[in-house]
């Protein structure tokens, strides 16, 4: 057996260990199971695959360094961190060495405009703003009330691309409010809104930002919906509100809702990752542990099918992939480099603290399936 066959294909992952971005062990914790997999059922190109890790300490700069350490071994791809300001802040670097970036974090300008080696697992967040409008547009609702964590890259720009497109949706927006991550009181922004003619409110917020405001939200005990991004799509914002999560609407991933679907190639996928995953953590995957987890599915996949390691042929082979996932089905092109469906994209309810697909959402997704998957 020569070195070359002996030795792993090694796959790079850039994650926040130490810093804010809670998201990052979550982001190993899907990662580390797809691999774990790859090697279960042989390997890529009948190779031993391995997982390198990098903190970038929750800091665009260390995202950037690690970037570059793990350009500088034999790694045939890299997992970017799920920080969207980090994983923007790589994005420039990407062209002169030449590695394949898939990131996990959501800002779709990682994508667009295309850049040749950067890849994301999320759906991107002007799909997320669309569908959460046209969700909101088939429940009657005209006005809203939005507030936007102002320090995050991925909530300002998703907000960005959502208010681009209220008026085709005959959406208005009654009242912005801009919060920080370190907001602590949410009280004042609150009860701006029950002042306001908003019949819904719609939340750009991560983290703890998300969870300060579901709670102060409920304590104000208004009638209106509250709607959230894919930011608070993980079982952490339902356990840290706790019971008064219930009625909270999310965007999602497919991955999210998966024993709401119909038996679709998409639900054995996600079968096939929650299954194991909740067997060795206890709950089911976030949407940060699910991105991780495509992500190193799709790296190896693109491995596979170029049959070598040479990094620019690797490149070429994601840019034409297509394959099911538990995020839905993924086609690349030269033109997308997102490769999800705005039906990819779903509208869970937070029930007896579990997502639970909408009415609303199970429609779109049924015919969505039985087209394209």
């Amino acid at each position: 057996m020569s070195t070359e066959t002996r030795r792993p294909i090694v796959i790079g992952q850039i994650a926040s260990l130490t810093g804010s971005n809670y998201m990052g062990l979550e982001n190993i914790a899907g990662a580390e199971l797809a691999v774990r997999q790859l090697n279960d059922s042989g390997g890529v190109l009948g190779r031993r695959v391995d997982l390198n890790v990098k903190d970038d300490g929750s800091q665009p700069q260390s995202a950037i360094d690690a970037y570059g350490r793990l350009a500088d071994q034999p790694t045939v791809g890299i997992i970017g961190t799920s920080f969207s300001n980090a994983s923007l802040a790589v994005v420039p670097y990407t062209d002169k060495r030449r590695l394949l970036y898939v990131s996990t974090g959501a800002a779709h300008t990682q994508v667009y405009p295309v850049r040749p080696y950067v890849f994301m697992t999320p759906p991107p967040g002007h799909l997320v703003a669309e569908q959460l409008l046209r969700f909101l547009h088939g429940n009657g609702v005209t006005e809203i009330a939005v507030v936007i964590d102002s320090d995050s890259t991925f909530n300002r720009e998703a907000w960005a691309a959502q208010k681009a497109i209220l008026g085709r949706y005959g959406i208005a927006a009654a009242a912005v409010e801009h919060v920080k991550v370190d907001t602590e009181d949410f009280g004042p922004v609150v009860r701006r809104i029950t002042h306001s003619a908003a019949q819904a409110l719609m939340a750009w917020v991560t983290g703890p930002p998300a969870t300060g405001l579901a709670r102060a939200f409920r304590a104000a005990r208004l009638s209106m919906p509250m709607v959230v991004g894919i930011g608070a799509a993980s079982p952490g914002f339902v356990d840290s509100v706790g019971r008064v999560a219930d009625g909270i609407f999310v965007a999602t991933s497919l991955a999210s809702v998966g024993s709401d679907l119909p038996e679709s190639a998409a639900r054995r996928a996600i079968e096939d990752l929650t299954t194991p995953f909740r067997r060795r953590h206890g709950a089911l995957p976030s949407q940060f542990a699910v991105d991780g987890y495509i992500a190193a599915e799709l790296i190896a996949a693109a491995v596979q099918a170029a049959g070598t390691e040479d990094r620019d042929v690797v490149r070429d082979a994601m840019e034409t992939l297509t394959r099911v996932t538990a995020a839905g089905r993924y086609a690349f092109s030269p033109n997308d480099h997102s490769g999800l469906h705005l039906d990819d994209v779903a509208i869970a309810v937070i029930r007896d603290g579990r997502f639970r697909l909408t009415p609303w959402s199970a429609t779109k997704l049924g015919e969505h399936l039985r087209q394209t998957h």
